[in-house]
């Protein structure tokens, strides 16, 4: 059976543009997705290049080879684009001269070789192809973390069929004999790289919107366990992450230590700078104390001025040398809050053991380390209390 190929235009300007439509759709219902407006614009331009493709049927042949040319480099490079404004902040982004200097290219050899057929629809496939390359080594950038890499893993494998597709058309035309007088390019090969690149926008714009909702999702889980004005792990989440860590701590018999740290007289910073200031230095103190511990150990803000850490393996002698750093990197230089330097000293209490068995060791645990930073305060504050 042999397909009609202004038939198949028709047929790919109806599906592209209906999954522009869906595109656009869903970036306008939710403008924090970044790039999803320029993914879909890109999807607009590809569906438009196949009418434009259909023109040369009416006799506009050079119109026609231009304008396709021109709307399929453009798509190219707004999705390019589109990939990067979503990888802004996660990876490193390439020189703009990478992703515009090969469509500049793949215009000046439509321009150049509008009446030599066979070398231009070469050189185009060739830079299509690069510009593929460029494509796919934005989806191959880091990305999303974890295990919510779907998205990022559709997209490159639509980036990397895409390159396939073009380098194999630019060999297939290198090795063609006979030319269609009408459409310029062997029917086969046409018709074959239209349901390639279909295939390949489904997969790539499938790809990508899961890519947005996947980081949604992260989104949503980092603002559910993690303190936003700190970046610490919230209350809530350190009392999850401390179960494991509890049945770890039994299973291989070693002791957890946990400290509470309580920021000395932080209501006076509030009343004389302004609770603006005080957040800062709540900022500054949780940054000075994450900075003291080890990868292994987890920080939260437990409430107010507050904070938890939780020490896995760790003696009490090891727990007591970890909050006589702490204490020290907090207090011994002044915060620094709109070149305003603010003395602040913070009071510890420590608390170490292998953890007993039953449903309230957590709590247990925590009360005794919470009862030593009590005596801290009560022996003067600024200093560091086991019990």
């Amino acid at each position: 059976m042999t397909l009609h190929l202004p038939t198949l235009l028709v047929a790919l300007t109806l599906a592209s543009g209906v999954l522009a439509s869906a595109v656009l759709a869903v970036a306008w219902g939710g403008r924090r997705y970044k790039g999803l407006s320029l993914w879909g614009l890109g999807l607009v331009l590809n569906a438009l290049s196949y009418p434009a493709f259909g023109l040369r049927d009416a006799g506009w042949l050079s119109l026609s080879i231009l304008l396709t040319n021109a709307l399929t480099a453009l798509s190219l490079v707004i999705h390019t684009l589109a990939l990067m404004a979503f990888q802004r902040g996660r990876s490193r982004s390439p020189p703009s001269w990478v992703v515009w200097v090969p469509a500049a290219l793949n215009m000046l050899a439509a321009v150049a070789l509008l009446h030599d057929d066979r070398w231009r629809n070469v050189l185009v496939a060739g830079l299509q192809a690069l510009m593929a390359l460029v494509l796919l080594s934005q989806a191959w950038a880091p990305g999303l973390h974890g295990r919510r890499l779907t998205g990022r893993w559709v997209v490159i494998a639509g980036a990397s069929t895409l390159c396939v597709t073009m380098v194999l058309r630019t060999l297939f035309m290198l090795e063609a004999s006979e030319w269609d007088a009408q459409f310029n390019v062997p029917t086969q090969v046409q018709v074959a790289t239209y349901f390639a690149i279909l295939g390949v926008l489904l997969l790539n714009s499938m790809g990508y919107v899961l890519m947005q909702m996947e980081h949604a999702v992260s989104q949503q889980h980092e603002l559910a366990s993690h303190d936003r004005l700190t970046g610490l792990y919230n209350r809530l989440a350190l009392m999850e992450l401390m179960d494991h860590h509890l049945a770890l701590a039994r299973r291989r018999g070693s002791p957890l230590a946990l400290l509470m740290l309580d920021i000395d007289h932080f209501k006076v910073v509030n009343d004389q700078h302004g609770h603006l200031v005080g957040d800062e230095v709540l900022r500054q103190v949780a940054q000075r104390a994450q900075a003291r511990l080890r990868g292994a150990d987890l920080l939260a803000r437990f409430g107010g001025e507050e904070f938890l850490a939780l020490l896995p393996a760790t003696t009490v002698e090891g727990a007591q040398a970890v909050a006589e750093g702490i204490r020290r990197a907090v207090g011994d230089q002044p915060m620094v809050v709109n070149g305003v330097s603010i003395p602040v000293t913070i009071s510890i209490g420590v608390h170490a053991a292998i953890p007993t068995e039953g449903p309230t060791a957590a709590e247990a645990m925590i009360a005794l380390s919470d009862q030593a930073l009590y005596d801290a305060k009560h022996q003067g504050r600024n200093r560091v209390v086991v019990r």
